[in-house]
């Protein structure tokens, strides 16, 4: 999806070689369907979760959400807004075109001997301004979660700008719903500092750091 431009790049690279539909019936089908797309998703996740294998059934399936901007060459289209990119590269942070709201399934498999995890797009909203970009993504998933309902662990994974009370209210709607937000290989997150004894000076500032693997036992023991 990141890699297409428009719907005349995704027909021109792709769709073209598969049907022999032509690309004003997809730009009808687009604009003018009545399908619930959203349904598609649910299909998608109920096939990715048969390929976990039963030796990984215990092991904790992530929802990865994310963002990302579509720039646009014109400013008649529809719903195009001048959106702020932070890792914009052309020389301005600021862009015109289209932001997606991404939500993304990863579930684990063997590879070589060892646990790996497969990633497998489920959905896209574009944002319109009718709704936050939060609610968007809240609203993914809880239409995929219809079909997690017998999974153990499902973990939203995010990065800062998400953990907010409309995304992160969601998990208290589900028994086996877990987030994760603002997670870097390069961060390391303390516990809260002790109380110190009178007699040392100053106060703690922090506690130890959490250990990856102890975090992780803590989450299948759940």
């Amino acid at each position: 999806m990141e890699s297409a431009d428009s719907i005349r790049s995704l027909y021109r690279h792709f769709l073209s070689g598969i049907t022999l539909k032509s690309l004003t019936a997809f730009y009808y089908a687009c604009s003018y369907s009545k399908a619930d797309y959203s349904r598609f998703m649910n299909v998608t996740a109920s096939l990715a979760l048969k390929l976990i294998p039963d030796s990984l059934k215990s092991q904790p399936v992530f929802f990865c959400i994310d963002d990302t901007m579509i720039s646009k060459f014109g400013r008649k289209f529809e719903d195009v807004s001048i959106l702020f990119d932070h890792a914009a590269h052309n020389g301005s942070n600021y862009l015109n075109g289209h932001c997606f709201v991404s939500l993304m399934l990863c579930v684990p498999i063997w590879s070589n001997r060892r646990i790996a995890y497969l990633a497998v797009p489920l959905g896209y909203r574009m944002w319109q301004k009718k709704q936050s970009k939060l609610e968007l993504a809240a609203a993914m998933v809880r239409q995929v979660m219809l079909s997690f309902a017998s999974q153990k662990n499902v973990i939203i994974l995010c990065d800062s700008w998400y953990a907010k009370k409309n995304l992160a209210c969601i998990v208290d709607e589900y028994p086996n719903l877990d987030l994760i937000c603002n997670a870097r290989t390069d961060s390391v997150i303390y516990d809260l500092a002790h109380s110190q004894p009178a007699e040392e000076a100053g106060p703690q500032s922090m506690g130890n750091a959490f250990l990856l693997k102890r975090t992780s036992l803590f989450l299948l023991k759940r």
